[in-house]
């Protein structure tokens, strides 16, 4: 293999996965099994350990299959030679004769045995990396695929210009693949690490998940649910990052590090620049984010700090956001990506509602479904109703054969309309012993019913029926 001749195509998540997330005594949750669909909502008790699910699908989404399998143990046994050497076949007959269309379900097992050995051995590491913490304890980790799916993987050959070297082009699937640039007389040889990367490069493809971290620069981006805070002090703490990397102290203080999800937004958000513009597609979210909801833009000063300024409509003046609304703080950091970011393959947010009136809530559900039919993947913790209301009413609308007449009445086109199947719900609930039990709540003919949603209401407004009368 040539030195340096790897490439990697950013990757992340897609919006549906073929392989379902298992955990137990992970945190606070007992058991659980998630898997992500183009919009997965996490909703539930305070502490019971939403943000803790989503942490491990954000990390599981960025960190990559060498942190899954780890560079050790996985390689020496039955499985992975068994593997090693049909991988191995597929790429040869793709060398030889232009292309390859390798079926992958017919080492199913194989594969998941690598991964369950290499989950095994490597899940507390994984917890470790992405809280920064050795605190969050992990019990056990599995990553379930789907045998049955039938999963072809192409192989194709493209040649180089010049010389005898040229490209195997692994993938094709989603939004990402693997190109390795191998000449003719090196790919027959024996080459291990070679070999180890090629089972990398297929779970990568299996998975839709990178073959090593690539967080800071990942299109599976995590909102955290302080990003107020961090807008509003993304500056000083980039100071703090500088003189701690680059200055010597007399005495050295330790500093608690943030977990890597919340780095990965501040990355993200000091990384935007004002010459860098979003897909297109984004173009009428962002309008109706800034015109319907912030009432103003929001964008970047083109001095070298790169200061966050909101202008409000009618005026023409920018105003730092330490003095502007709790509304518009909220809302930029999600403005600037979708302004800034030309691709943007899945969101990870965490409360969404977080202080908007109820009115803004439900047109924050709307800028989610618009989302998902913008292919981006949807990741969601909530506490509201209005959300999960507006979301149920979407799936009914699309239902209905008269749909089209209260669009019309409503002002909804197919951008905001959602199907059943592109929408999971997890329920999670406090239970005895301080352990959470997980829940997939399943969708009825008006949608999903969230008890603890609809217990707490009824509770208030038993009362509510006693005290007033």
């Amino acid at each position: 293999m040539c030195s340096g001749k790897r490439q990697e195509i950013r990757k992340g998540c897609s919006e549906s996965l073929n392989w379902k997330l298992e955990v137990w005594e992970y945190g606070k949750i007992e058991k659980a099994q998630i898997q992500i669909a183009p919009l997965t909502l996490l909703v539930g008790d305070n502490n019971s350990g939403k943000s803790y699910l989503m942490s491990l699908l954000w990390g599981i989404c960025n960190l990559g299959v060498d942190v899954l399998l780890g560079s050790q143990g996985w390689q020496d046994s039955k499985e992975a030679r068994r593997m090693m050497d049909w991988i191995h076949t597929q790429a040869r007959t793709a060398w030889e004769k232009g292309s390859c269309v390798a079926e992958v379900s017919s080492v199913a097992d194989e594969l998941q045995a690598i991964l369950d050995q290499g989950l095994e051995r490597n899940k507390d590491h994984l917890v470790k990396k992405i809280f920064n913490s050795e605190n969050v304890k992990i019990k056990k980790l599995a990553i379930q695929l789907d045998k049955k799916e039938q999963v072809s993987l192409p192989i194709t050959r493209i040649s180089a210009v010049h010389g005898e070297s040229g490209c195997l082009y692994f993938g094709g699937r989603g939004t990402a693949g693997q190109k390795l640039q191998i000449s003719g007389t090196e790919f027959f040889e024996p080459n291990e690490n070679l070999d180890w990367f090629l089972v990398y490069t297929v779970f990568s493809f299996i998975l839709n998940i990178p073959v090593t971290d690539i967080s800071s620069i990942s299109n599976s981006i995590y909102l955290p649910s302080a990003r107020t805070g961090f807008m509003l002090t993304k500056d000083i703490i980039n100071k703090v990052g500088r003189n701690t990397a680059f200055n010597l102290s007399v005495q050295e203080e330790r500093v608690s590090p943030f977990t890597r999800p919340v780095n990965q937004f501040l990355d993200v958000i000091n990384d935007l620049t004002i010459d860098d513009h979003g897909s297109e597609k984004f173009s009428r979210i962002t309008e109706y984010l800034q015109n319907g909801m912030a009432e103003g833009t929001v964008d970047m000063s083109m001095l070298p700090g790169k200061e966050v300024l909101y202008v409000p409509s009618g005026q023409t003046v920018g105003m730092p956001l330490r003095i502007v609304s709790a509304v518009v703080t909220e809302l930029s950091p999600l403005i600037l990506i979708l302004k800034h970011r030309e691709y943007l393959n899945m969101l990870f947010y965490e409360e969404p509602e977080m202080c908007l009136h109820p009115q803004l809530q439900q047109k924050m559900a709307k800028v989610i479904c618009r989302l998902v039919n913008s292919q981006v993947g949807m990741v969601v913790t909530t506490h509201s109703d209005i959300v999960l209301q507006h979301i149920n009413n979407m799936i009914r609308l699309s239902e209905r054969e008269d749909r089209e007449e209260l669009c019309r009445q409503f002002g909804y086109t197919v951008d905001d309309l959602l199907k059943a199947e592109q929408v999971r719900v997890y329920q999670i609930k406090a239970g005895s012993g301080g352990r959470a039990a997980v829940e997939e709540l399943q969708c009825g003919r008006n949608g999903f019913v969230i008890p603890s949603f609809n217990d707490a209401l009824d509770r208030i407004m038993d009362e509510a029926y006693t005290i007033q009368e």
